[in-house]
């Protein structure tokens, strides 16, 4: 009565011995099946970063040249601009000459400088102190010349530049100014020449010139 009891047992037993290797067998073979997995895993990551970290580069190049190129259009615009575009005399102010009267500011508002004209305007004879003090240069731009203006005094005996003024516009005028030249004690005979320039464009279209005494007195 009791063989029966234990051999049900002992074949459960047999049973749960296989049961117990099959599993020990499948989890032998599964860390190699994971171990490749995770090499798999592994080596998408790795090309994944290396992938990423290619891209960079050759962004920041593509960048870098598009910076520049912008750098150098600003640079050629400016240029460019700067060719055709002259600096305007810091010393010129807005208006006619000081000292003058209300008629002779209105007369000259009225007055019609005909195409192809150009009116100048300067002192006849300019004292300064010494070589390094502003005279009284009294240049004008009367507001009705249909031009830009730009002066240059030379030294008759010399050919000397002693003045060069910047650009100045219609309605404009400088009261004084400085020599470019310190001029030592002396008179200098001198001519003005008077550069006209479109407004437009800024291109030369013709002069005129005038004679003047600049005085030096110490």
């Amino acid at each position: 009565m009791h063989a029966p009891d234990r051999q049900p047992k002992k074949r459960s037993a047999h049973i749960d011995d296989a049961a117990n290797e099959a599993s020990k067998r499948s989890a032998a073979r599964r860390p190699a099946t994971d171990d490749r997995a995770d090499a798999a895993s592994a080596a998408r990551g790795s090309a994944s970063t290396a992938s990423r970290a290619a891209k960079p580069p050759a962004f920041y190049v593509a960048v870098g040249v598009a910076v520049v190129a912008i750098v150098v259009a600003c640079v050629l615009g400016f240029m460019a601009f700067s060719n055709t575009s002259q600096g305007r005399d810091p010393n010129a102010a807005l208006g006619q000459l000081e000292g003058k009267t209300p008629e002779e500011i209105q007369k000259e508002l009225d007055r019609i400088v005909e195409e192809g004209m150009f009116n100048i305007s300067i002192a006849s004879s300019v004292e300064f102190a010494d070589g390094t003090s502003e005279g009284e240069l009294r240049i004008e731009n009367v507001p009705n010349n249909p031009y830009l203006m730009k002066v240059e005094i030379t030294r008759d005996d010399t050919g000397e530049a002693v003045y060069t003024s910047g650009m100045i516009e219609p309605n404009h005028h400088i009261q004084k100014a400085r020599l470019d030249v310190d001029l030592d004690a002396g008179d200098y005979p001198c001519t003005a020449v008077f550069y006209a320039y479109g407004k437009d464009d800024e291109q030369l279209v013709g002069q005129a010139a005038a004679k003047m005494t600049v005085s030096v007195l110490g």
